[in-house]
């Protein structure tokens, strides 16, 4: 048996790029992944979904060196397009206004439909990120794009630019006064933004300064807690529930994207 076992482990196995499918889907694929998603409800208006689906092939195939036979198929990523909202601020900043400009709310919504698909949802399995999968189905839709353009928004856009890899253009949005104060003293003593996302990281930062500087961000953090601070709630002063706010709020801001998609219609054979 064990003459056996080393015979098929020896055999050279596919790459995972032949294993994964990218395809149209269904509602089907959708909701075998929906629970992995920070939204719980479904967008409304879908229009398009992608899908990447993982063809196991079994001992037999391996040996033989073909997957075609392989009948197991799991989807572990997901892409939703959907129709676009009728106002989006982001989208006016991009745009230049194109479409906040129509007064007609029924001409605006016509137009917006014809020329703008919203990348409403990517979903991938836990076990499979880490991988691009993600980047790989935005890359799919914007190639296969029928519209002038394609936007999304994303809530961890600043941890996570696939969109950006893909080929989007980010436009995040402003932050409030307080926001951009709290963000500043942190760059000051040499903390982004982006480290919020490992607060482990954060804290071995503050050990490590001079007293002074980490007497200075902890007390802007202290003044920013303050202001967001909810009347009726309880008022914390530990500094690791106000990183953690932080890490809430600011890593959590919006970003818009957009594509322009119209140099690949225009290469794209009629």
């Amino acid at each position: 048996m064990n003459v056996l076992y080393e015979r098929f482990a020896s055999l050279p196995m596919p790459g995972l790029e032949t294993q994964l499918t990218l395809e149209r889907g269904g509602w089907k694929d959708y909701q075998t992944l929906e629970a992995h998603h920070y939204k719980a409800q479904r967008p409304a208006t879908a229009t398009r979904i992608l899908v990447l689906r993982h063809a196991q092939p079994s001992v037999i195939d391996r040996f033989r060196g073909n997957l075609a036979h392989s009948q197991t198929k799991t989807t572990v990523a997901v892409l939703v397009e959907s129709l676009p909202s009728l106002s989006c601020r982001m989208r006016d900043v991009a745009l230049g206004k194109r479409y906040g400009s129509m007064i007609d709310a029924w001409q605006r919504a016509q137009v917006l439909n014809e020329e703008v698909r919203c990348i409403s949802r990517v979903i991938v399995h836990p076990q499979w990120r880490g991988l691009g999968l993600a980047h790989r189905l935005v890359r799919e839709a914007l190639q296969t794009a029928t519209t002038l353009y394609t936007e999304a928004l994303a809530a961890m856009g600043r941890v996570n630019p696939f969109f950006t890899k893909a080929g989007m253009t980010a436009y995040p949005r402003p932050s409030h006064a307080q926001d951009a104060r709290l963000i500043a003293a942190m760059q000051h003593v040499g903390l982004q933004p982006t480290d919020l996302a490992l607060l482990d990281l954060v804290q071995r930062h503050l050990e490590q300064m001079p007293e002074n500087k980490r007497h200075f961000v902890l007390g802007e953090l202290g003044r920013w807690y303050r202001n967001h601070h909810g009347r009726g709630q309880r008022y914390e002063s530990d500094p690791s529930v106000h990183w953690r706010m932080a890490q809430m709020k600011l890593l959590a801001e919006p970003v818009y994207y957009l594509h322009d998609n119209r140099p690949t219609m225009i290469r794209s054979p009629q």
